[in-house]
């Protein structure tokens, strides 16, 4: 049954109110264009559009989502999954996909999913909704569980590594290459040229990318002979990240360059450099971020970062998800986008 089929059924706010059939007769339209008016996919003259969005709003109509998603059994939906929104960088992009995605037509829905002993429970959650697309953010998880977990609503997940990935399955798994190796061999290559020997770094908490990133660093700290010296925990957070300096700091070792697993664990090195021990950054130390949150631009810190653009790396999102809501059952799709460094004042 077409979403027009599903859009005649009467969508009321409470018994008595308007129904499409209303609309298009006030409106001396058809049903079905009353339908396409509010389908921002849909091809209607603006001005036509606008007039039934007008009496739409005069008599208090509008679409029941909820009975279409029964009939076509997908709805307008996206689910977004995150462990936490308390980083910046996933707040930051989140909050730019849900302008976009709401252009598009889309409602965004935001899943927290902090505990994983809770999975299944959570996925089964969120399978209830029916989403057109789900954008998990949690990079540990596995293609194998996104299949299992959403079925025939399509999953798109971050995959990172110095190439992108070339198998294609039929599974509607799709996936946002995230190339970080070339920024980050740009950022030990300043490190290089302005005479760093020692690198301290400052790493998250097991995720995928933190681990690809640890891959990329080694392999250029040894091309340009710096010493991995050791890594810390930060936890991805300022606070642990500001401790944990000060503590390797005064019992292990000084080195000359510290890189953080992002932004957040840059900032409470700089603070612990700065404040704590009395090192000039970037003279004695420096130090490199990664993200470019758009808190590293402040003067405070004037963090060299490494990070992807943020509009770039929505639009691949927005353009994977209008592909899948358009042909669900197309095979797996992969884009890539490149993170690159920016150099500001810490290195």
């Amino acid at each position: 049954m077409s979403d027009d089929s599903a859009d005649t059924e009467r969508t009321r706010e409470h018994p008595g109110s308007s129904t499409a059939l209303d609309v298009a007769k006030a409106a001396k339209v058809s049903r079905i264009m009353v339908s396409r008016a509010f389908n921002p996919e849909a091809s209607v003259r603006p001005d036509k559009r606008q007039h039934i969005l007008d009496v739409a709003a005069s008599l208090g109509y509008h679409p029941d989502m909820a009975a279409r998603a029964m009939v076509t059994r997908r709805s307008n939906l996206v689910a977004v999954v995150v462990s936490t929104l308390a980083n910046p960088w996933e707040a930051q992009e989140i909050d730019a996909l849900t302008a976009v995605l709401q252009e598009d037509g889309l409602a965004v829905m935001v899943f927290r999913m902090e505990h994983k002993s809770r999975l299944q429970f959570n996925f089964a959650h969120i399978r209830a909704y029916r989403p057109a697309a789900v954008i998990a953010y949690m990079d540990d998880l596995k293609p194998h569980q996104l299949r299992r977990a959403f079925g025939n609503s399509p999953a798109i997940y971050p995959v990172y590594g110095a190439h992108a990935p070339t198998d294609h399955d039929e599974h509607m798994v799709d996936r946002l290459h995230v190339e970080q190796h070339e920024g980050i061999a740009n950022a030990v290559r300043l490190l290089a040229g302005t005479g760093r020997k020692r690198l301290l770094y400052v790493r998250g908490e097991g995720a995928a990318s933190d681990l690809d990133r640890v891959d990329a660093l080694e392999e250029a700290l040894a091309e340009h002979s710096i010493v991995f010296e050791a890594a810390i925990d930060g936890n991805f957070d300022y606070a642990t990240t500001r401790a944990a300096v000060i503590n390797y700091w005064r019992r292990e070792g000084q080195p000359d360059a510290i890189f953080a697993a992002n932004d957040t664990s840059a900032f409470g090195a700089i603070d612990a450099l700065r404040y704590d021990l009395g090192v000039s950054v970037p003279q004695q130390c420096a130090v490199v971020g990664f993200d470019n949150i758009r808190e590293a631009a402040w003067q405070a810190y004037n963090l060299t970062t490494i990070g992807v653009d943020l509009r770039e790396r929505v639009q691949a999102l927005r353009r994977m998800v209008a592909a899948r809501v358009s042909e669900p059952r197309a095979r797996s799709m992969v884009e890539t986008i490149r993170a690159r460094l920016v150099v500001r004042g810490t290195a």
